[in-house]
């Protein structure tokens, strides 16, 4: 297995994730914005914005899912992780917001324990990889939004 660039990982994600293909119960109106190779969404955040790798916006503007993809776990990051759980809608049944980190496989478990620490509420945790040909795959860790992300 290889370690994909930052940037397929988000184009794939955002083409594959959100949303699902085939996926019924996608809005018709949400659009999925991702912020690489140029910056075109922002959150807010402590320091003034957030740039999210991927922004899903509704018709109207709002910001309504995230998804962040990081190749290394800082900590210092956290701060940018609740700017962005923030920004995406509530999901009130299971107690959080529609926010998903996906990290390198294998290192979920330690993005889950830094979301946990600082109190970031998150539909998910995915890890991802790509085998030898480059082939990205996503590997749901842990979901707290609706079962039907658990894919």
């Amino acid at each position: 297995m290889t370690q994909p660039s930052h940037d397929a990982v988000v184009q794939f994600v955002a083409a594959n994730r959100f949303p699902f293909p085939g996926q019924t119960t996608w809005p018709a109106d949400y659009v999925t914005l991702t912020n690489v190779p140029s910056q075109q969404r922002s959150v807010p955040a402590e320091d003034g914005a957030y740039y999210p790798d991927i922004v899903v916006v509704d018709a109207n503007g709002r910001t309504r899912e995230i998804g962040d993809v990081e190749e290394t776990l800082d900590p210092a990051k956290a701060k940018f992780w609740k700017a962005a759980s923030a920004a995406g809608d509530e999901l009130p049944d299971y107690n959080t917001r529609i926010f998903f980190l996906y990290v390198p496989a294998g290192k979920e478990a330690e993005a889950q324990a830094l979301l946990d620490k600082n109190a970031i509420p998150y539909a998910g945790v995915r890890g991802y990889v790509a085998d030898a040909d480059g082939r990205i795959s996503i590997l749901p860790f842990v979901t707290r939004g609706n079962p039907y992300d658990h894919q």
